[in-house]
């Protein structure tokens, strides 16, 4: 057991540091502007805080749009954390007994998942799409984020989602999903909330992902909770945009 464990331990230290060398190659070459082990450390504290600390949902703001509250998302976020504790358990019972040198890690690692997934329900729940001035926000907790200018909306349109000959959703690339639910599991194993309305753009918008790495997206995918009510003041906003630009002509 000792044995494999070693190995076990070496095979994940090589690969941690592979993935590091790789985020420090994209932010030498200017791809993530900022250092990904600082920036890694700060969404990590900002998550457990979030799983601490804030459980109230502050009074929406004027403008603001909430994705969470009729997301899949919250039935899976009860069964990771059901999951997770019930491995735990089961998994401390039998290591204490087979292996009791890696029984401690498991539950500590066990108990982190726990907090984290609380933390990034709760990050979410707290960071609504925001539309300020004339600029729309976009943080999916700290997953990914976009910000963006009404002006470089070419149009907004009701979502169009694509499926192939089997039913299943063809992922566009250059496309930002703002929905609460993990893209990770929508392309394994094709759950998704429902797409409302999609925002094409002029020309390509920079979006961030958790490691602040780039990524060009051409348009966004809209899975919020008052789709009508958000395509409405943007539409107004734009008509906004478009006479003052008339009248300085």
């Amino acid at each position: 057991m000792e044995t494999r464990l070693i190995v076990t331990g070496i095979i994940l230290v090589v690969l941690l540091e592979a993935f590091l060398v790789h985020l420090f190659l994209l932010y030498r070459k200017g791809k993530i502007n900022e250092n990904p082990l600082l920036l890694i450390y700060k969404k990590e504290m900002k998550i457990l805080f979030y799983a601490f600390f804030k459980w109230k949902i502050p009074t929406p703001a004027r403008d603001t749009f909430y994705y969470h509250k009729k997301s899949n998302y919250f039935w899976l976020f009860l069964a990771l954390v059901h999951e997770q504790i019930i491995e735990m358990i089961v998994f401390h019972i039998y290591l204490r007994k087979e292996a009791p040198e890696i029984a401690l890690v498991m539950l500590l690692l066990h108990i982190y998942s726990v907090f984290y997934i609380m933390g990034d329900y709760n990050l979410l729940r707290n960071l609504p799409i925001s539309v300020k001035k004339n600029s729309v926000h976009i943080k999916i907790g700290a997953r990914r984020e976009l910000n963006f200018p009404l002006s470089d909306i070419e149009r907004i349109q009701p979502a169009k989602l694509k499926y192939n000959n089997n039913g299943g959703i063809i992922h566009e690339k250059n496309v930002f999903h703002a929905t609460a639910f993990p893209r990770a599991l929508t392309r394994i194993f094709g759950m998704s909330d429902e797409a409302k309305y999609e925002v094409i753009f002029k020309e390509p918008m920079i979006a961030r992902g958790y490691f602040g790495q780039e990524k060009e997206v051409q348009k966004v995918l809209f899975y919020i909770d008052q789709p009508d009510e958000f395509a409405d003041l943007i539409i107004e906003k734009l008509d906004h945009i478009n006479n003052d630009r008339l009248v300085t002509v």
